[in-house]
């Protein structure tokens, strides 16, 4: 009598492997979209922590929130690949717990800013100097003199949140390749794209109420039990599915990058992330700063807040149809093709950001539309970068070139943080999503003149996660 085959376990249309359960996978993508909250949580909470907390004068209110907001780009950029080599070395899973361990302390200190620049006795004089440079403002130390002390703690400890968060955000993206098959890997990245577009949703419409009725210092506490949340939900439920095959000898950040020059694949992720995942933070700063700029002009009379308000109807828009998007790519990128789904979602991504630099205003429904099309460009940057990388990286790097392909974000939003920023001051918004749209447009030309190319590497590549 012939052994009963085993039928496959599946979770949301993926394979369970044997030695893992449903449990496990459900419990991975919870942990993605925690995560996924806890990355959105300080663009909104920001603006209301530097005025209300901090106290800084309006008249420097912009300089402070830009480079508050670029800290955790700058600790990205510093830390990202490290912890990508540690991620191979050490374990997906003790980087993660770390990491939630750090946001649960610095969320809490983040809210206790001024308390501990009192305890700490810093002087004012030497802190508004350092604040004014670290604000690219070095001319107006003076005006940073009454809450240096508070704000350089701040800046300090948003600097370590950045680190906690990025010792845990790649992590789930790594498990992502170490728990899927090669035939379900898009799908699976997408799904984990759809954790985080579910989270930025959650944030602006639920968490965004918390902050409102409690306040920016209890909000921290709030903040912190669900960093709580989520180191338990990996303590507890999540298990390392590392490769059996370990190096003996670790590739460094240069080596890493060495192997990514020689394969068109990889280069192709890296470009697509350095160029794409910028989509994100480009659209929802600057769709809000143009609809604060136009909405309180004579011609449309609102408050600041009702601006605000207005404007962020577009970033909504983005985030539920990016829930449409990523499984729709997630399917083409197993089914149709990897490089094929990624060309078609930058470029659709790429029309959309330049629709918007040719609409009339940020509240016209032509402006809605071409956001539509921008969450397309935006999945293809995230699930489908991600399945290029996981597909092309050799077995025992995966968490690797991950990291290294997550250092690609950060490089990317500071470049188009200045550039866009830049443009938008002197020459108007129009400018700022043209040059954003245009870096899409021609990346889509250079991945169809190397498609052959990776197709070929593709369909050689041998299989470099399963079983």
């Amino acid at each position: 009598m012939e052994a009963e085959v085993r039928k496959p376990v599946k979770f949301a249309g993926l394979e369970v492997p044997p030695d893992l359960t449903r449990t496990n996978f459900f419990f991975l993508y919870l942990c993605a979209l925690i995560i996924g909250i806890i990355l959105v949580i300080p663009t909104l909470i920001q603006p209301g922590f530097l005025q209300e907390t901090i106290k800084v004068s309006d008249d420097i209110f912009g300089l402070t929130n830009g480079f508050m907001q670029n800290i955790s780009q700058i600790a990205t950029l510093i830390f990202v690949g490290v912890v990508g080599i540690l991620s191979d070395k050490v374990g997906r899973k003790i980087l993660a717990c770390i990491g939630f361990g750090m946001i649960i302390v610095f969320f809490y200190l983040l809210g206790m800013s001024v308390e501990i620049a009192a305890a700490l006795n810093i002087p004012e004089g030497i802190t508004s100097t350092i604040c004014a440079y670290l604000s690219f403002a070095p001319s107006r130390a003076a005006d940073f003199t009454e809450f240096a002390p508070q704000l350089i703690v701040a800046y300090a400890i948003r600097f370590f949140l950045g680190l906690g968060m990025i010792l845990c955000y790649p992590q789930f993206i790594t498990m992502v390749a170490d728990y899927t098959y090669e035939k379900d890997r898009g799908k699976g990245m997408a799904m984990n794209g759809i954790m985080i577009g579910l989270a930025s949703i959650l944030v602006f419409s639920i968490v965004a109420q918390i902050g409102k009725r409690v306040g920016i210092n209890l909000s921290s506490l709030f903040f912190s039990a669900v960093g709580l949340f989520g180191l338990l939900c990996t303590l507890l439920f999540l298990k390392d599915r590392m490769p059996e095959k370990k190096r003996e000898d670790k590739k460094s950040l240069r080596e890493i990058l060495s192997i990514v020059r020689k394969s068109t694949t990889l280069k192709a992720s890296y470009l697509c992330t350095l160029v794409g995942r910028a989509d994100i933070g480009i659209m929802t700063s600057y769709l809000v700063v143009w609809a604060v700029s136009v909405g309180t002009s004579p011609e449309y009379g609102m408050t600041t807040a009702e601006a605000t308000q207005k404007g962020a109807l577009s970033i909504i828009v983005m985030g539920v149809f990016s829930l449409i998007a990523f499984p729709v790519v997630g399917v083409l990128l197993d089914k149709w093709g990897r490089i094929q789904t990624v060309i078609m979602s930058f470029l659709i991504g790429g029309i959309g950001v330049l629709l918007i630099a040719v609409s009339p205003s940020p509240f016209s429904f032509f402006t809605y539309f071409a956001v539509v099309l921008v969450s397309f460009g935006i999945a293809g940057a995230n699930a489908g970068a991600n399945t290029l990388a996981s597909h092309a990286a050799p077995k025992d790097i995966v968490g690797s070139i991950l990291g290294g392909l997550n250092t690609m974000q950060p490089i990317g939003l500071i470049f188009f943080y200045f550039a866009c920023g830049y443009l938008f001051d002197v020459f108007g918004a129009a400018w700022a999503f043209a040059i954003k749209g245009a870096a899409n447009i021609i990346l889509v030309v250079w991945l169809l003149m190397v498609k052959k190319e990776i197709i070929s590497e593709i369909d050689n590549a041998p299989e470099n996660t399963k079983g």
